[in-house]
């Protein structure tokens, strides 16, 4: 199969890009944020938002958490859950709670919405 179309390392100034017959793009932003999310009770799933200006809920979100994230906690995906609200889930499978102290995500928005 040959290649049409390559995107490689630079940059690209288009106004939006299709790729077959799936959602249009039209825009890719990465970026950090510093969270600090309330303690997690025990066997419970938490979830913790930041404002990220633009996001709607027909959008994309890949978050990755950091290093530093608590051991005993598990990273259990975001969303885009209101316009301009990423909210990041935490789950705590142990017996006790656990309050992560401040950490910074990172994330790629893929912005979908004209």
């Amino acid at each position: 199969m040959a290649l049409v179309n390559r995107l490689t390392k630079g940059e690209a100034a288009v106004g939006a890009l299709q790729i077959g017959d799936n959602d249009t793009v039209y825009g890719i932003e990465f970026g950090t944020v510093a969270i600090d999310p309330a303690s997690i009770n025990a066997t419970t799933r938490g979830g913790t938002t930041f404002t990220l200006t633009g996001a709607a809920t027909t959008d994309i979100i890949i978050v990755n958490p950091p290093s530093d994230l608590n051991d005993d906690l598990i990273f259990a995906g975001a969303a885009v859950t209101a316009a301009d609200t990423v909210t990041i889930y935490l789950y705590n499978p142990t017996a006790g709670s656990i309050n992560q102290a401040e950490a910074t995500f990172s994330y790629c928005w893929i912005d979908t919405t004209e």
